[in-house]
């Protein structure tokens, strides 16, 4: 049975959930029963982001409380439409839901790993999507709810994907530099250093595009990763521009409305016009599957994902490397375009500046891009493992006795990831101090 709500009792729910959990609602409307049909959870600024997909508006605003560690989310109106929804370990969230029809609709109940603050609004129908109930989860600082046990066991599931794609290759030498230095040299050369690093980490599967000097299509490229259902897809790149002065580090994410800067837009035609066969996306006709990725991007998990992830890459280079630019860019590279799949490229140096050329062509500082990228894309899954691998995160205590290194050596990862994950400065830290680590799997 529905329960209908009338305009009083309505609006005493909305005045209760204000005082409770400080929501924002607006734009609910009163309708005919609907059903829950898909529920999306991502990353969102500090937080998580769940969206509900419904096939109607609901009848009334949700009723959200948290109670002890689990968040109860009332959806009056709305019947059971999924099977157990799949919710990942992620930010506030321990992972896993129950749910349920009540009296008034549909019982969703999170398990929490700190408090929470929340707010929530409804969006009607846009293009593929229909109408959707979206909710934002802020942790509170300072609640991190006590794990049960210090040093868990690995959990069963499946290996993190990480996908390399080092650029260009075969015919397609990418950028020379004024030595005669191939960007396909050299990015080929920093990937296989990484690529022995990640099959070094527990718990880990590593794909590659290419292995040896040899031209693979953009869009095979692309379409590995995607096949492979890859967690993370890394583009490794040394690029040129017609400014010799132009230096330093930047990490591209898939943009939605264009490039970002003058930059990006150039990059993004040299790096996209490799391919003969790609016409008729760089003559700006969008193809069909081009569309169905921009469309929603900013509600899609895998976008969160990848800017998230490349933040932290940035994080990590700006300790080795200027930095081109200090905040992660955006660009339509074909490479990032694979849906589901959070992509990035990574711009490790200019090719065309002399210095940055000469530092390149260094064994010695590629194998520390190589150590660099591998020690962000551990913090990257340290901070939001996939739900259903063989990783999960629990939080250590630093005690009297203990530094960062020991830390770090006790769970399998290095000094530069353990502060990348939990965001450290310099120095060490104090005692007492909880610290997010990793627990690898198998």
């Amino acid at each position: 049975m529905v329960r209908k709500f009338s305009e009083r009792s309505t609006r005493r729910q909305f005045l209760r959930q204000a005082a409770l959990g400080g929501v924002l609602l607006y734009g609910w409307d009163v309708a005919a029963a609907g059903q829950l049909y898909a529920l999306r959870v991502g990353s969102h600024q500090q937080g998580v982001r769940l969206v509900f997909d419904l096939d109607r508006r609901l009848t009334a605003a949700p009723v959200i409380r948290s109670v002890g560690e689990v968040l109860h989310i009332e959806l009056p109106g709305i019947e059971h439409g999924l099977g157990r929804p799949a919710v990942p370990t992620l930010g506030p969230l321990q992972g896993g839901a129950e749910m349920h029809e009540g009296a008034a609709g549909l019982v969703l109940r999170l398990p929490l790993r700190e408090a929470v603050r929340w707010r929530s609004f409804s969006l009607g129908p846009d293009g593929r999507a229909a109408h959707r109930l979206v909710l934002d989860l802020m942790p509170v600082a300072g609640t991190a709810v006590a794990s049960p046990r210090a040093h868990p066991e690995g959990r069963a599931g499946r290996p993190i994907v990480v996908c390399l794609d080092p650029g260009h290759g075969g015919h397609d030498s990418g950028a020379i530099g004024a030595k005669g230095t191939r960007e396909k040299d050299v990015v080929l050369d920093v990937g296989l250093s990484l690529a022995r690093l990640i099959r070094s980490t527990p718990g880990m599967h590593l794909v590659m595009t290419r292995n040896t000097d040899h031209y693979v299509p953009l869009m095979a490229r692309m379409h590995l990763g995607l096949a492979q259902r890859a967690d993370l897809f890394v583009s490794i790149h040394a690029d040129a521009f017609p400014e010799r002065a132009v230096r330093g580090s930047t990490v591209w994410a898939l943009s939605e409305t264009g490039a970002s800067n003058a930059a990006a837009r150039w990059l993004a035609k040299t790096q996209n016009a490799a391919d003969p066969l790609l016409g008729d996306v760089q003559s700006g006709v969008h193809d069909p599957m081009l569309n169905a990725v921009l469309i929603n991007m900013t509600q899609t998990a895998a976008m969160n994902s990848a800017v998230a992830a490349a933040d932290v890459m940035i994080r990590g280079l700006a300790a080795v490397e200027d930095l081109h630019n200090a905040a992660v860019q955006h660009a339509n590279f074909v490479v990032l375009r694979a849906p589901n799949v959070p992509s990035m490229l990574v711009e490790t140096a200019f090719i065309s500046n002399p210095e940055e050329e000469q530092r390149l062509r260094d064994p010695d500082f590629r194998r520390l891009l190589a150590r660099t990228m591998h020690d962000a894309i551990v913090a990257h899954f340290v901070k939001a493992p996939p739900a259903d691998s063989t990783w999960s995160v629990t939080r250590h205590v630093l005690s009297k006795k203990e530094n960062l290194a020991d830390v770090a050596l006790h769970y399998g990862l290095s000094v530069e990831a353990l502060r990348l994950a939990n965001n450290l400065p310099r120095g060490e830290r104090q005692p007492g101090e909880a610290l997010r680590v990793p627990i690898m799997g198998a």
